[in-house]
């Protein structure tokens, strides 16, 4: 059978996006492959073309047309895009700003021209420090946030328990370090107990009573 230049291309194409939506599978992937020259149009094949590539970073690419029978092999370019929202900021930040979710938002960018790590999701970005000063729509990678500690480890903290409607307090020491949100160890100076609880703000953990 004859494989027609349209039907290499678009059997190219959908090779392609299935390729990369593998690697990015929350990703608008969108694959524009160059069209065969005339010559190649009605090349022949008896056997079902094979493709040939290793995805990467590159927005321009080649990938390998081969038939078996007859041999003959043909190098097709095409271009990638990769759409992901991405975490940016939605204002001018200076250096200590503590992330809230006024300050950031998600922004969709071909992540095939990013050369940086990003977040795609904002809530691990929450309560994080800046570290240095940032514009406005600025990507945010990690080498630009570190965990603010609320709770450092051998700190006297206040305990947090919910009884019904009273609201139980009890004196500890942290055995961690503690940023918001994460879960850490204080030993009950009552007690002399360990307790796991949730780093509430500075200086509070919150735990489940049972």
């Amino acid at each position: 059978m004859a494989a027609d230049s349209d039907s290499i291309t678009q059997k190219a194409q959908q090779y392609l996006i299935h390729q990369y939506q593998i690697i990015n599978p929350m990703a608008r992937t969108v694959v524009r492959v160059t069209p065969l020259a005339n010559a190649l149009e009605n090349r022949p094949c008896g056997h079902p073309i094979s493709f040939i590539h290793a995805p990467g970073r590159a927005s321009r690419i080649t990938v390998k047309a081969v038939c078996k029978a007859p041999s003959w092999t043909i190098f097709i370019s095409a271009t990638i895009e990769q759409w992901l929202p991405v975490v940016v900021t939605s204002r001018a930040l200076s250096k200590g700003t503590i992330l809230g979710d006024s300050d950031i938002y998600l922004k969709e960018f071909d992540i095939q021209n990013l050369t940086s790590p990003y977040f795609t999701n904002p809530g691990e970005l929450i309560g994080r420090e800046i570290k240095r000063a940032v514009t406005s729509n600025q990507i945010i990678s990690p080498t630009l946030v570190e965990k603010k500690l609320l709770i450092r480890k051998g700190d006297m903290v206040y305990i947090e328990a919910q009884k019904g409607v009273m609201l139980v307090r009890m004196t500890g020491t942290a055995e961690q370090d503690g940023a918001l949100g994460e879960q850490i160890t204080v030993i009950n100076s009552r007690s002399g107990k360990q307790v796991h609880g949730y780093v509430k703000s500075q200086g509070v953990i919150s735990v489940s009573s049972q």
